[in-house]
């Protein structure tokens, strides 16, 4: 699997953390995590294109998770010279696709190629070549992680979250858990992972290397937070910046 941070940022407009997006290929097939305002020009500056999409999976209804999905369908219908000829799926928790299905779907109508299916938490299904996992996080009613597996290898996605075993669970043994790093230990907020937090899930999921991503803008430097997830995690840990891409 190939994975490319889009953003790593926030809410909070930042030159140097777009809103969060995650690029993840397999066997050809290209999904989207989440899918904030600007994911579509990170993925130009990624050298992917919006075209080739087959699906996004969106973690919860919050505008900084999911603000891009209604320009990526706009451009696949109104593109110049383009004619898709190959379906595409949105993934999301029930309050989101409420939400789709009132605002975004009478804006852009509800073009036959399209496929929406709800995602339960304590989910478990398969798009193309990955089996997916889900659980429910601590963060708003609808909020969900998401695991995803292909040959032997796995990576979860916390999305917005707070400490719970559930997010343990579904981490349980993955090689890359991209957890929601928001603030550092002395900004800890209710519904977000603090950095030792962090480090807490992945010591107790035993994962191989934890990336800490949906990093706020903070008092002390971003890359205090590695320092922060070592007090309680000893394995592998990386800072995310836009456009970084690894495999799994």
């Amino acid at each position: 699997m190939k994975l490319i941070v889009l953003g790593s940022g926030t809410c909070a407009p930042s030159l140097k953390r777009n809103a969060p997006g995650y690029y993840l290929e397999a066997e050809g097939t290209q999904i989207l995590i989440d899918c904030g305002s600007g994911t579509l020009l990170q993925l130009e500056g990624a050298r992917k294109s919006y075209k080739d999409i087959d699906a996004v999976f969106i973690t919860h209804r919050h505008p900084d998770h999911f603000a891009d999905l209604m320009p990526l369908i706009h451009a696949l219908l109104a593109t110049p010279n383009f004619r898709r000829m190959k379906d595409i799926s949105i993934f999301g928790p029930g309050e989101f696709m409420a939400y789709y299905k009132k605002s975004i779907a009478p804006v852009l109508g509800k073009p036959g190629e399209f496929f929406i299916r709800t995602v339960e938490s304590r989910d478990k299904f398969d798009f193309g070549p990955f089996h997916i996992f889900t659980a429910k996080t601590i963060h708003s009613n609808d909020s969900i992680a998401y695991r995803f597996e292909h040959r032997g290898k796995s990576l979860v996605f916390t999305g917005d979250a707070d400490y719970d075993q559930g997010i343990i669970a579904l981490a349980q043994n993955a090689g890359l858990l991209i957890a929601d790093c928001s603030f550092p230990d002395s900004m800890k907020a209710k519904g977000h992972l603090s950095a030792k937090e962090c480090g807490l899930v992945a010591q107790k999921a035993e994962v191989k290397k934890l990336l800490l991503s949906h990093l706020y803008p903070a008092d002390t430097p971003d890359k205090d937070r590695i320092e922060e997830s070592k007090e309680s995690y000893d394995g592998d840990i990386v800072l995310a910046e836009d456009l970084m891409e690894m495999e799994i």
